[in-house]
């Protein structure tokens, strides 16, 4: 079984019964009202070397026979071809059944070039901070096109702890946008913190039929 945990801002913990991957550990002091859990996995991927997403020293990596293919995608960090925040790396890989696309900061809709190489997604995570990377409005419009079976939103303020930079309330607009619902057979979300706790997550009840 395929097992997420939420670490905070762009941070995941993915694991199934052979590996674990954390995604963008985020260095302490770089998000507002978070500090990143000292914590293990056999890999760890970055996006970019921004201090929010580069925290690699963090995490205990602990060897594993085990790899797992992991595609990179390299796309710009905003609206300018990378020209104001550099470039970004998506990670695509499977684990279990299912094939898991980390955006990072994703920070304009990728070209069609890109869009061909993101068929099938099963669980999409893409932020929605609106002015680091893309907005609300743009993950549905990406949502669209690649027609992911799930959507972790993420890389957005939490009110539960204040955490996260401010953005205008984008996952109220998100909420607006997307229906929301819960139903989940053999994929567990683990949230062990109420800091944690996700405030949107979009299921296709397809996911369920697979």
């Amino acid at each position: 079984m395929l097992k997420i945990t939420n670490l905070g801002h762009a941070s995941f913990l993915f694991e199934d019964d052979n590996y674990s991957i954390i995604t963008d550990p985020y260095l302490d002091n770089s998000v507002p009202n978070l500090k990143f859990p000292r914590i293990s996995a056999n890999k760890v991927l970055i996006s970019h070397d921004h201090y929010d997403h580069c925290g690699k020293d963090l995490v205990t990596i602990i060897p594993s026979q085990n790899e797992i293919p992991i595609k990179e995608i390299i796309v710009p960090h905003d609206h300018h071809n990378g020209a104001k925040r550099g470039l970004n790396k998506m990670h695509l890989f499977k684990m279990d059944k299912y094939t898991i696309l980390h955006t990072g900061d994703l920070g304009c809709i990728p070209d069609e070039s890109v869009l061909k190489q993101l068929t099938d997604i099963d669980i999409l995570l893409a932020p929605i901070n609106g002015f680091y990377t893309i907005s609300s409005k743009e993950l549905k419009i990406l949502m669209d096109l690649i027609k992911p079976k799930i959507t972790i939103p993420m890389h957005y303020f939490k009110q539960i702890n204040q955490s996260g930079y401010p953005d205008g309330g984008q996952i109220d607009s998100f909420r607006q946008l997307v229906p929301i619902y819960l139903e989940v057979n053999d994929f567990s979300i683990n949230v062990s913190d109420e800091l944690f706790v996700y405030d949107a997550l979009i299921f296709n009840k397809e996911l369920q039929e697979k």
